[in-house]
């Protein structure tokens, strides 16, 4: 099934995804710059919404064999993951290791993409994807339009719950103690596991608001607020306080209100472009940190400052992002070109 709105919400979460992870190279440098931690916190909205379509479409589908279905598409991941896993450690150690230091990691911590920074670190995504395909066949079956209301109720209250964190890190912060126990917390944690049932209820209930009414232009205001506040706090008490927590509650504002936004747009068909770019929105994630190189970073961006006499670091973001977007997309446009190399950037 394919929603015109939701595949250019997909194209435009892989960017902010891709210029998210440029941006580290300069955040790095400037932890306290608002506008980068905007950016890089745009990256972290991009992968919630891909929580969300997942779950908007999975938690939906009309397969009658919900196992079988999950576990053939878990088959199709494990083959990707194991490909690219592999590429990345040939590529950081034969061919990064030539212009800068590669710190000596063995192949099987290599794998461990949670521990190690390296560049297939971004794999993490898909690793997460893994448990919410195993989870779907048990959801599944609970969401029925009937069941609508219990569903909201239980999703605010594993919202309210898992947020109880950002709580601890304040008391522990300014009081030196955290009043709530993680035996409470861990259990709503998961990454993404909120966006995705979020989507799964979106999908359900197909929330209905009229294109530039009071409502929607609200929806796109509340996901723009949201993303603001949380570049300022992150700016202020450092990107890590939030980063990786998609469960926190103005991650999940800009997620919900961009994607309601996007949902209720008058576009019931798309150009050929945007159909191509969509049918590659995996791909792209998969390959972009071949030109992104986001943690051995320095080689590439020192050299073309100089070379280019940029001086506006978000310029030369935006630009850089630009490029490595294309790059990333034309690759993806040639794997595809044999039925062989088309499985290493589909499912």
């Amino acid at each position: 099934m394919r929603i015109a709105t939701i595949d250019i919400l997909k194209i435009l979460s892989i960017f902010f995804v891709v210029m998210a992870h440029t941006t580290l190279y300069f955040l790095n440098r400037s932890g306290n710059d608002v506008i980068l931690c905007f950016l890089r916190q745009a990256g972290l909205l991009g992968v919630s919404l891909f929580f969300v379509c997942s779950g908007y479409f999975l938690l939906n589908n009309k397969h009658e064999n919900q196992a079988n279905y999950v576990i053939g598409k878990i088959k199709g991941i494990v083959g990707v993951l194991v490909f690219w896993l592999v590429f990345y450690y040939v590529y950081d150690n034969e061919f990064i290791s030539r212009f800068t230091n590669i710190p000596d990691i063995g192949f099987l911590n290599y794998l461990n993409v949670s521990n190690a920074n390296t560049e297939a670190t971004p794999l993490w995504f898909i690793f997460a994807v893994i448990p919410l395909y195993v989870f779907t066949p048990l959801f599944r079956y609970s969401f029925k339009k009937e069941h609508a209301a219990e569903i909201l109720k239980i999703l605010i209250l594993m919202v309210v719950i898992s947020n109880l964190t950002l709580v601890n890190a304040l008391t522990g912060a300014y009081f030196s103690f955290a009043i709530f126990p993680f035996n409470l917390l861990i259990p709503f944690q998961p990454e993404g596991l909120i966006c995705f049932l979020i989507g799964g209820y979106l999908g359900l209930v197909k929330p209905s608001l009229r294109p530039f009414g009071i409502a929607h232009l609200a929806a796109l205001f509340a996901a723009i607020a949201a993303l603001i506040a949380l570049s300022l706090i992150s700016s202020h008490a450092g990107i890590a306080i939030f980063y990786g927590k998609f469960y926190n509650l103005l991650l999940l504002a800009a997620a919900v209100g961009l994607f309601v936004f996007m949902t209720n747009l008058n576009i019931n068909t798309a150009p050929t472009w945007v159909n191509s770019l969509s049918e590659n929105v995996l791909g792209i994630y998969l390959v972009h940190n071949i030109f992104v190189i986001e943690i051995h970073n320095a080689f590439i961006h020192e050299k073309l400052l100089r070379m280019t006499g940029i001086t506006d670091t978000y310029l030369y973001i935006l630009l850089y992002s630009l490029l490595a977007f294309l790059l990333s997309y034309g690759l993806c446009r040639l794997l595809r070109r044999t039925r062989v190399t088309a499985r290493l950037v589909t499912l």
